[in-house]
């Protein structure tokens, strides 16, 4: 679970590597105990490449020195498992004096500023605040093809709550 930006999760924290492990372990083991386990399969990221993607994904401007420092080190396909660096990444944080914790596992409160809220993508920030909220109290928003829950996408003039009017 890497929460990504314009969704209700924005403000979510990430596992942490040991929580990813474990809780990976523990799915393995119960597929493992079906019994049709034969016929399943269970695959998951590897939790380095998970926490890269939580960087890369929730990181403000700061991040772009990180990127450029590690890129000059030799890493340029590290989406790939067997190109994968990860050293290089921890050690160009510690390098440039960041945690990067700060940008995975906290939890960010609803009116922090974040670096992407400048971008307009038609769903409104009181919405996702909407969202984060209806989540965190374990409640379950009806489908947008049974109800509008105005978003505030229709903007764009499409998408199936905006069809259901016309």
């Amino acid at each position: 679970f890497v929460p990504k930006p314009f969704t209700p999760f924005q403000w979510a924290p990430m596992n942490t590597e040991e929580q990813f492990l474990t809780k990976a372990y523990y799915v393995k083991d119960k597929f493992k105990e079906q019994l049709n386990a034969k016929s399943m399969k269970f695959h998951y990221h590897d939790a380095n490449t998970t926490i890269l993607e939580g960087i890369l994904a929730r990181g403000d401007r700061k991040i772009a020195k990180i990127i450029y420092d590690v890129y000059k080190k030799g890493c340029i396909f590290d989406a790939w498992s067997e190109y994968l660096n990860y050293d290089a990444w921890m050690e160009t944080f510690q390098e440039n004096d960041m945690d990067y914790h700060f940008y995975t596992d906290r939890e960010r409160s609803l009116e922090e500023v974040l670096p992407w809220d400048f971008i307009d993508v038609g769903v409104t920030k009181e919405f996702l605040i909407r969202e984060w909220k209806r989540a965190v109290n374990e409640e379950v928003t009806p489908n947008c093809r049974v109800q509008c829950q105005g978003c505030g996408a229709t903007v764009f003039e499409g998408g199936v709550c905006y069809e259901n009017k016309n």
